[in-house]
């Protein structure tokens, strides 16, 4: 093969490559490899191709042919420190980086994945300052400006990361991961309007998926009503604690179900799953159009979404209206922003009748309760309350530490200063060493030195969260975004729960559970009596030890667990609507 020839293959590659056609690309690319084993913009853009693809074992081998070829290329070596970074091998990755900063200094994609990397490794001021380099050199490119806004969320300064998501949406309007962190983080800010983040959730969607199609899809006609639930966490995911029990209840004489499963690696909850459904799919892999073909082929009543903009989400599908009726639920407090969202599933206490309509959707309350809790069969018992033993009271938080706001620090700080002696456990994942560092010196902006604080990585996924509470006397939760599921799990485990009421669904959830359960006295409508909540928990250990041995069965008793009752309300409301 001529240069010629190969130059011309190679340009008509990268035009497929541009257009998205990897497959088309990569046979070209092969072809000219067949014949110059050595060309190195053909193996440069195979594997650039195949790292597109998520086959980044296989983009890695062709880069680094092409690095050995021409190593003081440094586009070469900052692509292959990308593949390099996606699968995992972060020091052969930060190797890479830093050879292509050494090569050309101002470059900005460098400055972009060596932020990423560092943050992966938990090196957050090396991350920020890589971050901050990639906007400044290239302040037009909305990749680097999504790659800075988590750098930002990981450092907690939410303000900052939704003020970078949203320039990157401004570059690029139609950019869902952006549009998903950004919703996100919205959620997490505590001072700002929850009608102002409604709005513009649906500004956001309107930004990203545009107009509702106007031609409905076929819908079948008769019973059982036709109803589909698509999400990419069909798995070890705490949004089953709350979806499988609907799904073993759900009267099949009355409904025939589907479930359109996103997930790459079945487990048992998998398998659970597509025991209670009558029809299930697997969509993992699919393109946002051949799902909804699919769906509309089936001919859907209503289709249910898990996930709103949380990952894995295919709210695409739901734009591109697949179902005559569209439902969001459980994954995401708040409005997806979506016309072609017909209705939000919430409950009168998370969002009472009361309330301004805001959203884009219509409410259903299906039930007492906006969700049903079924706690997993690897929870221990209740454990004897740990202020026996330790002689003072621990207050806890499991939450994610985005949550943990200032404001919320110096709520938690108010309560450790009304408790002498009290200690407060954070336990997380992401506690690495660089984070407790930085939490441990926000606590001390507050008077809270580090005797009051306990912090625990969890770096072990085969250990059970559960067996923290034997540890924590009382958990505290979080605002403007409650803890929902932890609070559930918590009061499983006998441990009360202090929660301060907001004005979202976000930050009612906690709210609602203790409400249904008869603990409205352990909601605090302001910080003061949050704090005040708290300190009479903590010192009535008589009240504290009997609240202990139980809740678990006032948790049985109410309407929180009662998954045939809860059912029988998301039926009645479903079969109103469609």
């Amino acid at each position: 093969m001529s240069t010629d020839s190969s130059q011309q293959k190679v340009r008509q590659a990268m035009q497929f490559q541009r257009n998205g056609e990897l497959e088309r690309a990569k046979n070209l690319y092969l072809g000219v490899l067949q014949e110059q084993p050595d060309n190195v913009d053909a193996l440069h853009l195979y594997g650039l191709a195949c790292h597109q693809q998520g086959d980044h074992n296989t983009a890695i081998e062709y880069i680094e042919k092409a690095v050995r070829l021409m190593p003081a290329q440094p586009v070469l070596r900052n692509n292959l420190g990308d593949a390099l970074h996606r699968a995992g091998q972060l020091e052969a990755a930060l190797e890479q980086l830093q050879k292509a900063l050494e090569l050309q200094p101002a470059y900005a994609g460098a400055h972009q994945n060596l932020g990423a990397v560092f943050s992966a490794m938990g090196e957050y001021e090396h991350a920020l300052r890589h971050s901050s380099e990639a906007v400044r050199l290239d302040p037009d490119k909305p990749e680097a400006w999504c790659d800075h806004g988590l750098v930002l969320l990981g450092h907690a300064q939410l303000e900052e990361a939704a003020d970078a998501f949203r320039t990157a949406l401004k570059l690029r309007p139609a950019y869902p991961k952006v549009a998903n962190s950004l919703l996100y983080v919205l959620n997490l800010l505590p001072d700002a309007d929850p009608c102002d983040i409604a709005a513009e959730h649906c500004s956001v969607a309107a930004q990203v998926y545009g107009e509702v199609p106007v031609d409905l899809p076929a819908q079948a006609t008769g019973k059982p009503i036709r109803i589909g639930f698509m999400s990419g966490d069909f798995c070890a995911h705490a949004v089953n604690y709350f979806f499988e029990p609907l799904m073993e209840h759900l009267d099949r004489s009355l409904f025939d179900t589907w479930c359109y499963s996103d997930v790459v690696h079945a487990d048992d909850v998998t398998r659970r799953l597509q025991h209670y459904t009558q029809h299930w799919c697997d969509i993992a892999g699919w393109s946002d159009d051949r799902v909804i073909a699919r769906v509309r082929a089936d001919q859907l009543d209503m289709l249910v979404d898990l996930a709103g903009y949380t990952e894995h989400n295919r709210l695409a599908v739901f734009a591109g209206r697949s179902a005559a009726c569209q439902v969001t639920w459980l994954g995401f407090p708040n409005t997806s922003g979506l016309p072609a969202m017909d209705y939000r599933i919430v409950d009168g206490f998370t969002v009472p009748a009361s309330n301004a309509p805001s959203g884009a959707e219509k409410l259903l309350r299906p039930a007492p309760v906006f969700a049903c809790f079924r706690p997993p069969a690897h929870a221990p018992e209740v454990s004897s309350a740990p202020f026996a033993e330790k002689g003072f009271i621990t207050f806890g938080s499991l939450h994610k530490l985005e949550k943990i706001n200032h404001r919320v620090v110096s709520l938690w700080a108010d309560v450790l200063r009304a408790n002498p002696g009290s200690k407060l456990l954070l336990a997380r994942d992401q506690l690495d060493s660089w984070q407790q560092q930085r939490l441990h010196r926000q606590f001390a902006s507050h008077g809270i030195e580090g005797e009051q604080l306990e912090m625990r990585r969890l770096t072990d996924p085969s250990d059970s969260f559960f067996s923290l509470f034997a540890d924590i006397d009382i958990l505290l939760d979080t605002h403007p975004w409650s803890g929902h599921t932890l609070a559930c799990c918590a009061l499983w485990m006998g441990v009360p729960v202090v929660s301060l009421i907001t004005n979202s669904h976000a930050g009612r959830m906690v709210a609602s559970v203790l409400h249904q359960l008869g603990r409205d006295e352990w909601v605090a409508l302001d910080e003061g009596r949050y704090v005040e909540i708290a300190t009479e928990l903590g010192r009535d250990r008589n009240g504290l030890a009997g609240i202990r041995a139980g809740l678990r069965d006032c948790l049985k008793q109410s309407v929180l667990l009662d998954e045939p009752g809860f059912t029988r309300g998301f039926e009645n409301a479903i079969r109103a609507v469609v």
